[in-house]
């Protein structure tokens, strides 16, 4: 074993496990502004659905306590 190396790597791993990361934290970065940019899916409830009341289906109400 070699006495003047630190750690159990070498330079050119320790570089590309440097240059490995600042690649994966830039792809973060670029997915999460685009993801700002672009907001949210609302899927089939998008712009034209967005306020339309879905059929059979009723309004949320709180379920009365007595009723257990």
């Amino acid at each position: 074993m070699r006495t003047s190396e630190r750690g159990p790597f070498t330079p050119e791993e320790r570089k590309a496990a440097v240059l490995a990361l600042l690649i994966a934290i830039g792809i973060a970065l670029l997915a999460t502004m685009v993801q700002q940019s672009i907001g949210p899916s609302l899927g089939p409830w998008s712009t034209d659905q967005a306020a339309a009341s879905m059929p059979d289906v009723l309004d949320a109400q709180p379920v009365a306590a007595s009723a257990f």
